[in-house]
Formats: C-alpha cells, sequence, structure tokens
C-alpha cells in the first residue's frame, strides 16, 4: 500500500528565512508563543507574523499562507489604525512578506486580487507603518527575489 506523505512546504520556506537571520546574527520569533503576540483582550490575541524579526528601527514579519486569504494582511490594517490599542505593542513599522504557496498559476486568483485591492487603500491609510508585498511561489525556487530582499534589509 502506497501512502501519501504531505510536504509541509511553510516550515521548509520558514528555515530559508531563518537560516539568513541566523547568518546575521538577529533574533526571531516564530509560532504562537507569548513573544509572538499581538495582545487582544484577555486571552486573545493574534499572532505576530509565522516569523518575526526585530531588526532595530523596523520589524520583518513573514506571513505564510496555503490555504488562500487576505486575514493576515487584514490584521495589521486593524492593529496599525489610527487610535489603536495596539499601537502600544507594535512601535515600529513593519515590512510584511506575505507568501503564499500555489499548485497552480491560478490558486488563489480571487484572494490575490483581494489582497491588491486591500492593500492599495490599506498603503494610503498607514503609509508610514507598514511596507506588505506578497509573493507566490510554486516550487521553493522561486522565493529567491522574497529572500534577497529580505536580505538587504537585514543589512541595511
Amino acid at each position: 500500500m502506497e501512502r501519501n506523505i504531505r510536504k509541509n512546504y511553510e516550515t521548509e520556506a520558514i528555515e530559508l528565512f531563518k537560516n539568513i537571520i541566523i547568518k546575521h546574527k538577529y533574533n526571531f520569533y516564530t509560532g504562537l508563543g507569548a513573544n509572538n503576540r499581538i495582545i487582544l483582550k484577555g486571552l486573545n490575541f493574534f499572532q505576530f507574523g509565522d516569523l518575526r524579526v526585530d531588526i532595530g528601527n523596523k520589524y520583518l514579519v513573514i506571513e505564510f499562507e496555503s490555504g488562500g486569504g487576505v486575514t493576515n494582511l487584514a490584521k495589521y490594517w486593524y492593529c496599525l489604525s489610527e487610535n489603536n490599542i495596539f499601537q502600544q505593542q507594535i512601535k515600529k513599522p513593519i515590512v510584511l512578506f506575505h507568501i503564499y504557496k500555489l499548485k497552480t498559476t491560478e490558486d488563489y486568483f480571487s484572494h490575490l486580487s483581494v489582497w491588491d485591492f486591500i492593500w492599495n487603500i490599506m498603503k494610503k491609510d498607514l503609509s508610514e507603518k507598514i511596507i506588505a508585498k506578497k509573493y507566490t511561489y510554486k516550487k521553493i525556487d522561486d522565493l529567491n527575489e522574497a529572500l534577497d530582499i529580505f536580505k538587504s534589509y537585514l543589512k541595511s
């Protein structure tokens, strides 16, 4: 009997970014631990990225998607909007790398279109608080552009 072994693409992609961070000797945060949360109220929170690094004057945040969606973009709009209590927790600008794993070229077309729509409005509202870009990949080598841009932030 042949077993269908599922590959965890998110873990593989995160490792590429982690290796760059380690090489540049920065600390990073992942998962749902207490040091990677934006506290909402009580025990409720947002994860502050699938991977986050504090580079001094900004946060580099990576959000991976393997099921589509724009919630990870919209949550930063909510958290960074004017007079929001989260500004006490997010004290620096965010550079968001929003990365979608695709199976086909047309995967998540509707989600990616909505992402563009939201980002075009969001960037006007938040101007200096966040820079966001979406990336897509079918194979791990497709992440080279995102990895190069990520590296450039760590060097500056």
